[in-house]
């Protein structure tokens, strides 16, 4: 809304409501007050919901754990912690589950309370900003489903909500969990469209016609729709496209500071430890059997004394074991487990991670490092004398870490927050909560497509913390980003898609159980309605959108 019909509208209202004495002087009838108070409300309403903003509601959890849709929060009987499962409601039936995993500790178990489901969250979006400008990347959008823009059957518009990673004219490239992009590729060479609406279609409802003969044709996982090339406007792995990506044309879509905390997923909490486990098996953090000098066991925590560098490492536990059944195997792969869509423990490895702690120093000569391996690389970062220095040590000179970049810290003696995060070919450092400023040198190249793959570090020791001198380490817990899975037509471990003028390509952020971009396609401007500014209701998760 312009601020000229801004002005507008607050003017009325205020002749409508400060001018009551004087029509009640004109017309004397206290009727036809309340009549115009009422009209005048309306209107009002009406013109703020067009205008301004409108509350909805989430059904489903393609959002998980952003946005919630129906669900039964439980509670894990091992570590207490607290997590939503999916309640939504398939072909007509409500989801009641029967065991899920746990999103801490993976403890597997039947929850007591699978009837109690509540509904989704209740988001205000705004309607007014894409008036002023347009959708940004990683917004989430509320906007009118393509396919089906109104729904027969519950005789109202069928409204998605998503988050948008792709924007006008760009290709966006999925690979082993991650987004990249190039504005490179026109595609000016391919069939001009006969009707330009159609320009957001990936795939096309049946039946085929005669004229359909294209080679490439196959039905998808509804049976009504069918993968036609020749009218996929987003061009699906184009052949000059993998070739571009495949060359190292495209580069890494890099979330800032702010996005990598809103999109991230937890692996493990150390304030939260399983009841029945013991020794590694329970902490998962110990001391590293050969390297491991100077460290001992403190409260919820770790301590380290001495001037020989010592090394606790993280080993992860596979989610969907329980005591009696399955017992715990150690270590296993960190994947993109979700505990609010089933039982079983994710299907993808998952190398991007994030690792903070409480850090107390004793004293100015104290050093800390904080390690994360990424495809038998490692990265760190170093916290000495005051300095926060990134090294990154390919995984065949591991002695001969390379430095990246540095940066001044307050980090002398006492205690801090820190993070750091291995996201999107990027290193960040947090203290005390706020990122340090490295630039651009924080930055590393997108990872070697022929080689980018697990190696055993990665199991074995995908995080580490290293300390020389008087060290307490507590509040320590280990992320994951938010992993991208493969689509439906998705071959190998990438998939590209073109993005028309005019259009956005959106994602869900529980990617494994979301329909979007990935399956139908592009969203058109015309179709987008505002952007989720807050959740509403229920008053436990108030809270403003990121």
């Amino acid at each position: 809304m312009s601020n000229t019909t801004t002005s507008k509208v607050l003017g009325t209202a205020f002749n409508v409501i400060v001018g009551r004495d004087k029509k009640r002087h004109a017309h004397g009838d206290p009727t036809r007050e309340v009549f115009e108070t009422v009209v005048f409300v309306v209107v009002l309403v009406l013109m703020l919901k067009l205008f301004v903003a409108e509350a909805f509601v989430i059904p489903t959890g393609s959002m998980a754990n952003t946005l919630w849709g129906d669900q039964v929060k439980v509670e894990c009987p091992e570590c207490g912690e607290s997590f939503p499962v999916s309640a939504a409601v398939r072909s007509g039936r409500r989801t009641v589950p029967g065991r899920t995993s746990c999103q801490n500790c993976g403890n597997s178990f039947s929850p007591a309370n699978a009837t109690d489901w509540s509904s989704g969250d209740r988001v205000l979006v705004g309607k007014y900003e894409y008036h002023v400008r347009g959708p940004q990347r990683f917004d989430i959008p509320v906007f009118r489903f393509p396919e089906y823009p109104y729904s027969e059957t519950e005789l109202s518009a069928m409204n998605y909500i998503k988050r948008l990673v792709g924007l006008p004219g760009e290709t966006i490239a999925i690979y082993k969990g991650d987004l990249y992009r190039t504005k490179e590729l026109t595609y000016s060479d391919r069939k001009p469209v006969d009707r330009p609406e159609d320009l957001w279609r990936l795939r096309w409802p049946g039946p085929l016609s005669p004229t359909d003969n294209d080679p490439g044709i196959r039905q998808l996982g509804d049976p009504n729709m069918f993968y036609i090339p020749s009218r996929d406007y987003t061009y699906t792995n184009a052949p000059e496209a993998v070739d571009l990506f495949q060359k190292g044309g495209f580069e890494p879509i890099r979330k800032n500071p702010a996005e990598i905390l809103a999109m991230r997923r937890l692996v493990f909490d150390l304030e939260k430890l399983p009841s029945s486990l013991k020794g590694a098996l329970r902490t998962r953090w110990y001391p590293a059997p050969d390297a491991g000098a100077g460290w001992e066991d403190a409260e919820r925590g770790f301590k380290h004394s001495g001037e020989a560098t010592g090394w606790l490492r993280y080993q992860h536990l596979e989610p969907g074991w329980d005591t009696a059944r399955n017992p715990p195997k150690q270590p296993a792969e960190i994947t993109d487990h979700l505990a609010y869509n089933s039982p079983q423990g994710g299907s993808y490895w998952v190398p991007d991670l994030i690792v903070e702690c409480k850090a107390e120093f004793g004293s100015t000569t104290d050093r800390l490092t904080l390690e994360l391996t990424k495809a038998g690389d490692r990265f760190q970062a170093v916290f000495d004398a005051g300095v926060c220095r990134l090294y990154l040590a390919n995984e065949h000179e591991l002695d001969k870490p390379k430095l990246l970049a540095e940066q001044p810290t307050k980090i002398t003696t006492g205690r801090f927050d820190l993070r750091f995060a291995n996201v999107d070919s990027r290193l960040t450092v947090w203290v005390d909560g706020k990122p340090l400023q490295f630039g651009t040198a924080s930055d590393y190249p997108s990872p070697d497509r022929e080689n980018f793959d697990k190696k055993p570090g990665d199991t074995n020791e995908p995080a580490r913390i290293g300390a020389v001198g008087s060290i307490t380490i507590s509040k320590l817990s280990l992320w994951r980003d938010l992993y991208y899975t493969p689509g439906e037509l998705q071959t190998g471990n990438l998939e590209t898609h073109y993005v028309q003028p005019g259009h956005y390509f959106c994602l869900g952020d529980n990617s494994a159980s979301s329909a979007d971009g990935r399956s139908w396609g592009l969203v058109p401007d015309r179709l987008m309605l505002g952007r989720a500014v807050v959740v509403y209701w229920p008053l436990s998760r108030v809270r403003v959108i990121k």
